[in-house]
């Protein structure tokens, strides 16, 4: 039985993909933060697709030592992984200054980089292990609109200047780079991304933002694709062989990511930041 992370898989895109793979006979754990969202999810795919091997694991992706916690409930109920799929992100517009976790990172960066990064580290071993082993990472189309963006080292954590969409795209920028660099060095693994494109959301979850930010995510949905079709490339890349190339997009067709995202001093660079950030005195 193939068996697969998918962190976010409580709701949207990550839920979908976990039922699609679940039905495909997979053993699935969901990497979620709310236990009763987790539950509730695990018990529908399990009824929708007769599979019991649907489960979860609480942990919260802006903090290192859950993370940690996490990939050890992991490893001490299975010795081997076919697929990581780090979907889960955090992208709040209704947050206008940097929130700080516990490990004195910025939340955003915390979330969408470090945390993906992380895992994948401690899960090498298992992935390596399979015949496989693969690592899914989500970028966004939006990326699109800025062409020419640089990752900016000076203000990962939005420390001199602060936008949650602009620090967002740079999250993604990174991921693409870290990406890039593991799928060069890391042998024995197969490490792809997909480029997410507009997605219907649940408004649900959106409770938060003014009258004004829900009227535009409810326009933005009229243009927008279901979490369902999306999710079947996250199931083609995760289950077929045909895919060799790095990025992918909603119609699993090979596009080309940011320019200067194949910079390697930049990956290189990142990837050594991270592993300061992740693997210091003070964080194990």
């Amino acid at each position: 039985m193939k068996k697969v992370i998918i962190t976010g898989g409580n709701s949207g895109i990550g839920y979908q993909a976990a039922k699609q793979l679940a039905e495909k006979g997979w053993s699935v754990t969901l990497f979620c933060r709310r236990e009763e969202a987790a539950e509730q999810a695990c018990e529908e795919i399990r009824q929708q697709t007769g599979n019991r091997h649907v489960d979860y694991i609480l942990v919260d992706l802006s903090d290192m030592k859950s993370v940690r916690k996490a990939v050890e409930q992991y490893i001490q109920k299975e010795d081997v992984l076919d697929v990581l799929i780090n979907n889960a992100a955090d992208f709040d517009l209704s947050v206008k200054k940097p929130v700080l976790t516990k490990d004195g990172l910025e939340r955003q960066f915390a979330t969408n980089v470090v945390a993906p990064f992380l895992l994948s580290i401690l899960l090498k071993g298992l992935l390596e292990k399979s015949e496989s082993g693969r690592i899914i990472n989500i970028s966004s189309q939006g990326l699109v609109l800025y062409p020419f963006m640089r990752l900016d080292f000076e203000n990962l954590s939005g420390q001199k200047r602060y936008s949650p969409a602009k620090t967002y795209y740079q999250n993604k920028l990174a991921l693409l780079m870290l990406s890039l660099y593991m799928r060069k060095w890391w042998k024995g693994i197969k490490i792809q991304a997909i480029r997410v494109t507009n997605v219907k959301v649940d408004m649900r979850r959106y409770d938060h933002l003014s009258a004004f930010m829900k009227n535009l995510y409810k326009i933005k949905s009229k243009f927008s694709i279901s979490p369902e079709e999306m999710a079947k490339v996250y199931t083609a890349l995760s289950t077929e062989d045909g895919y060799d190339g790095f990025l992918y997009d909603e119609k699993c067709r090979e596009v080309k990511a940011n320019r200067t995202a194949y910079e390697e001093e930049g990956q290189t660079k990142l990837y050594s930041l991270l592993e300061q950030l992740t693997f210091s005195r003070d964080n194990l």
